[in-house]
């Protein structure tokens, strides 16, 4: 099969920016979304000789569920000729925004995977995060998603913010156990710069106490069937997100949408942030340009090979800029061999793995 099988659309509005969020939001402006979705549905017009049959498509954000049914029917409506029999089709979903009804008209729409953002079931922590869901909304989103007919259910959670304790850990461990959900990802906190919990001096959170929470998170989800896929997902067998796994094996992707980043055969291409500018572009929005020689796609084969549970395939990657170093690693209990691959121990500091293996400016 040839072109592009997996494709991004990103869909900016938000009631408000949450606490931690550095990605190309849009607050307010709810009545620019017709316009807006115009503007998408030409792009992607635009950009349809780069297509083959789609695998994937996900719909990320923003709160793509702001956009509702009618609008999300229409852009998938726009995609459907070319989506494979079995695509998988994903929507980022914020809690607040959603009823039982709500998420029964997405996935009559054609969205066949939901991914809700809970980031905690805790109040604090969500209050802490500046999110707009309560605990109640959270927890009622996902068992409503999982009444709703999806083919499977992930929930987004957040470990390391500020004023979480471990009691506060075991009780989302409780509640996701409980819920039972096909996929889990589960991310340590970043503060990034221009965010509001950088702006307000929040520290980052204490290393060692992360270590041990991820340790933790890890093996709750493993004991309770989850397999730990890649860094920071986990998922019932079967129920792999295939669209990151696309990122992950750095397949070629279409992003369409404000912000929205394509790869495709040797080239990388971002669209200029600006719903304005976006809309009044029609189609043809402002990009930047990169050219990927092979040593830098090599480099980024490396490091996202790294992510996941799978052997290291040093026929497709490339070779490392130190493969001395595999002796090393294998020395410290890092690295497996037969066939080679992270060991599970390995996996807890992949990053230094990482670094070890590969140069990086």
């Amino acid at each position: 099969m040839t072109g592009v099988r997996h494709l991004y659309a990103h869909l900016p509005f938000c009631s408000s920016r949450c606490g931690y969020c550095a990605f190309v939001v849009e607050t307010g402006g709810l009545d620019r979304r017709d316009a807006y979705l115009d503007a998408v549905i030409a792009e992607l017009d635009a950009q349809e000789q780069k297509l083959g049959e789609l695998d994937t498509v996900y719909l990320g954000g923003g709160t793509p569920s702001l956009m509702r049914a009618r609008r999300i029917g229409r852009l998938l409506e726009s995609i459907h000729p070319g989506l494979a029999a079995d695509a998988e089709v994903s929507m980022e979903i914020n809690p607040e925004t959603v009823d039982h009804a709500a998420l029964r008209a997405f996935r009559a729409a054609g969205v066949t995977r939901a991914s809700i953002g809970v980031q905690s079931f805790q109040p604090h922590l969500l209050a802490a995060l500046d999110r707009g869901a309560s605990a109640e909304q959270a927890r009622a989103a996902v068992e409503c998603a999982q009444d709703a007919g999806f083919e499977s259910v992930s929930i987004d959670l957040l470990f390391g913010v500020p004023g979480q304790t471990p009691a506060d850990l075991e009780a989302d461990i409780a509640v996701v156990r409980e819920l039972s959900p096909e996929h889990v990802s589960w991310y340590e906190l970043e503060i990034k710069p221009g965010t509001a919990l950088e702006r307000i001096g929040t520290l980052p959170p204490d290393e060692d106490a992360s270590a041990e929470a991820y340790r933790r998170v890890v093996d709750v989800l493993e004991d309770a069937g989850y397999r730990w896929y890649e860094t920071a997902n986990f998922a019932r067998p079967g129920f792999e997100c295939r669209h990151s796994l696309g990122y992950w094996h750095a397949h070629d992707y279409l992003g369409i949408g404000v912000g929205a980043v394509s790869t495709v055969e040797g080239r990388r291409w971002r669209n200029a942030s600006g719903v304005d500018a976006y809309v009044a572009a029609a189609g043809q929005p402002s990009q930047t340009n990169e050219d990927l020689d092979e040593d830098l796609r090599r480099r980024e084969r490396w490091m996202l090979a790294l992510r996941l549970e799978e052997p290291i395939d040093i026929a497709r990657l490339g070779e490392p800029d130190h493969p001395e170093n595999f002796d090393l690693l294998r020395t410290h209990g890092l690295l497996d061999d037969e066939p080679l691959a992270l060991s599970r121990e390995g996996r807890f500091v992949q990053n230094s793995v990482l670094h070890r293996l590969m140069e990086y400016a």
